[in-house]
């Protein structure tokens, strides 16, 4: 059919590289195949650090001093990543039956020994008091030198140098009479659904690794995270095809790292351990103003399942519809609290942790045809339960004991919550997201020269069912960093213009939203034979997020934030490719966490 060419031409566009079997044979019956790619590539900053990403205790104009480090440990010009890496795929097959395993080894030569941190907000212990010391410039600290070093490891050993199994199943087929079951168990990536770009909707069973996002020149395989299922396909009747899958556990998307480049997290990733409290306003670490991280809090392995129904639909342009259920853990992390000991007792009494609440159901619908030479996919789900953050100033002022949307006034109810209570960071929502893509392939263009131009357009929404007012509950969004409430500002800078010379001032936008939309656009031609060897080809992506701000975790879309990456990939006899490219992060203001993050990288390929 014409739609499934389309989409394998524009497969072939997307993907980085060509792979070419390096070794062949059979041993005894046995099919064995290895396939290789071979890696290494440089990105550099090329944005200047813009102040008002950074906190005012580090010397910019933001009201925290949590989303910065990764800011800081980069200035413009500084190579941020510089990786080789390699993926091998073995593939073993025996009639119907068989083994499949992938593994990639990493090392990255600019993090596996950086300093992501700096190590003059942490003090050396040996002070009459033992809970607070000097740092090297000498001003006092509550934090030693040894969690530095702990943080400093726990990043390094994730993005400096990491091996990984990543898929290991085997798979096969059984008769079963007329219709034949098709299986694959163990370590394996499914991805339902027909979103391209946007995330979240029928593929939220599938798991990520933001870290490996950021190496230059990564392959899809290596971003998603493999967990150990059991897969059955079988045919019911002719164009009626049923999917089902059992999880036999569970694993969460890592968010980059604390203090990587990308990072906006200081505190919920791989190394972070302690989250600063007072509004960005004194230095890092400065006594009585941060909270320690406690055990993240995981669900279950049990209880996570899908099926799938597909028709095939002649009569309707040759439609694939499909009908999706399914129940998963949360894989994003959401960030709940224990309060402090009293009033009088030291924040650092209280915790923060990590949470990933179980038991969220999925319906979905998708789609995917051909209307004349255009294709044309979509979908639809509908998630039960799903939780939702609340903004986390809210849950930091209830566990200091001040007024919060969750400890409301008058005050012996809000210092209710004291006394090292669960401060549950998030509450439970249904929500809508639809996605909409387009897929076309242009043909050999006299006036331009390409031999083809892939253009690929994907538009998104999500919806929130019964998603508050913020004046009743705010919940997340980026640099949402000071309280919403006037009162409650005012209290607080009762307590910093003292101390610290500066008030808070009240927080008056850029809270989650019911409703949010965007859209993403990507164009890619094709040059073949250039100079007779090589096939040439320039790319073209857009993001923009035109309306509202998805809730956290999905965090789809922010207003009128936008990115743009101009990529030139340089292909040669299928076996070297050659790839450069430059990204422009912009738009959305102090929302746009990574507005001066911008990016150039270079990378070389190698299958064999």
């Amino acid at each position: 059919m014409k739609r499934n060419l389309i989409v394998l031409a524009a497969a072939s566009l997307c993907t980085a590289s060509g792979s070419v079997a390096a070794f062949s044979t059979e041993r005894a019956g046995v099919n064995i195949q290895l396939d290789n790619k071979l890696s290494a590539g440089v990105a550099w900053r090329v944005a200047s650090r813009d102040p008002d990403l950074v906190g005012k205790g580090n010397g910019g104009n933001a009201y925290s001093t949590n989303s910065d480090d990764g800011n800081l440990a980069f200035d413009p010009g500084d190579v941020v990543s510089a990786a080789a890496k390699i993926t091998s795929d073995l593939t073993l097959t025996r009639g119907a039956f068989g083994i499949f395993v992938r593994g990639s080894y990493l090392f990255n030569d600019r993090l596996h020994n950086y300093d992501f941190f700096n190590p003059d907000n942490y003090y050396t212990p040996g002070a009459v008091d033992p809970g607070v010391g000097l740092t090297p410039t000498g001003r006092p600290s509550e934090v030693p030198i040894a969690v530095y070093h702990a943080r400093t490891a726990e990043v390094r050993d994730a993005v400096g140098s990491d091996a990984d199994l990543l898929d290991a199943y085997v798979f096969g087929s059984l008769d079963l009479g007329v219709r034949q079951l098709a299986f694959k168990i163990g370590r394996q990536v499914i991805n339902w659904g027909e979103s391209t770009f946007v995330l979240h909707g029928i593929n939220s069973i599938l798991t990520f690794d933001q870290n490996q996002q950021r190496v230059p020149g990564f392959e899809i395989e290596e971003l998603l995270l493999p967990t150990s299922m059991a897969w059955f396909s079988m045919t019911l009747f002719e164009g009626v095809s049923a999917e089902a899958f059992y999880q036999l556990d569970w694993d969460h998307t890592t968010i980059d790292a604390a203090g990587t480049y990308w990072s906006t997290n200081d505190f919920a990733g791989i190394g972070g351990k302690r989250a600063n409290i007072t509004f960005g306003l004194p230095p890092e670490n400065f006594p009585g103003t941060t909270i320690p991280r406690a055990p993240d809090r995981k669900p279950g392995d049990d209880g996570q399942y899908g099926g799938k129904l597909s028709f095939l639909i002649p009569a309707l342009n040759d439609l694939d519809l499909s009908l999706y259920a399914m129940n998963y853990h949360s894989r994003l992390p959401l960030v709940s609290g224990t309060s402090k000991a009293s009033f009088a007792a030291p924040a650092s009494t209280g915790s923060y942790f990590i949470e990933y609440p179980e038991d969220i159901q999925l319906y979905g619908l998708s789609f995917n045809t051909a209307i004349g030479d255009w294709s044309l996919q979509g979908e639809y789900s509908y998630k039960v339960d799903q939780p939702l953050q609340i903004d986390d100033v809210e849950v930091l002022l209830a566990g200091v004991g001040l007024p919060s949307q969750l400890t409301p006034p008058p005050a012996p109810a809000f210092g209710s919550a004291l006394g090292g209570k669960y401060l549950r960071g998030w509450r439970r929502h249904d929500v809508s997201q639809a996605d909409l893509g387009v897929t076309y392939l242009f043909g050999p263009s006299a006036w331009a020269g390409w031999d083809q131009l892939l253009f690929l357009g994907e538009v998104g929404a999500v919806y929130v069912h019964d998603l508050p007012p913020s004046s009743v509950l705010r919940y997340e969004g980026p640099a949402t960093y000071t309280p919403g409430d006037a009162a409650t500002a005012a209290l607080v800078s009762a307590s910093t213009v003292p101390a610290f010379g500066s008030a808070v001032p009240q927080e008056t936008g850029g809270y989650a939203t019911d409703f949010s939309w965007g859209y993403k656009l990507v164009v890619r031609a094709q040059y073949n034979n250039v100079f007779g060897v090589l096939r040439v080809e320039p790319g073209l992506r857009f993001d923009h997020d035109v309306r509202g701000v998805t809730p956290t975790p999905i965090t789809n879309f922010i207003e009128d934030r936008m990115m743009l990456t101009t990529t030139l990939a340089v292909h040669y006899l299928q076996e070297w490719s050659f790839e450069a490219g430059y990204t422009n992060y912009f738009g959305a203001g102090r929302r746009n966490l990574l507005a001066d993050r911008d990016f150039v990288d270079l990378v070389v390929k190698y299958s064999f």
